[in-house]
């Protein structure tokens, strides 16, 4: 998997993102990840209005593969 650095991070936020983790027992990694994920499905439809046919259907694809890919271990 491919390393994301985000800077400069509103106190806040990395509050409410730590307290998800705890609350879930999942690492920050893995938090980040799934609330990711989580939003890009919010705002999937929002992203229909702004490409055109072959993108989103590029975007749709890997959305599809994504989906694909068996979870990891809980622990």
């Amino acid at each position: 998997m491919t390393d994301l650095l985000i800077r400069d991070l509103d106190a806040i936020l990395i509050d409410r993102i730590q307290r998800v983790s705890t609350a879930r027992r999942w690492s920050v990694d893995e938090t980040i990840s799934r609330l990711l994920e989580h939003g890009l499905f919010a705002v999937e439809s929002e992203v229909r209005g702004g490409f055109s046919d072959p993108e989103v259907d590029a975007l749709s694809d890997a959305i599809a593969a994504l989906r694909a890919v068996p979870q990891g271990a809980t622990f």
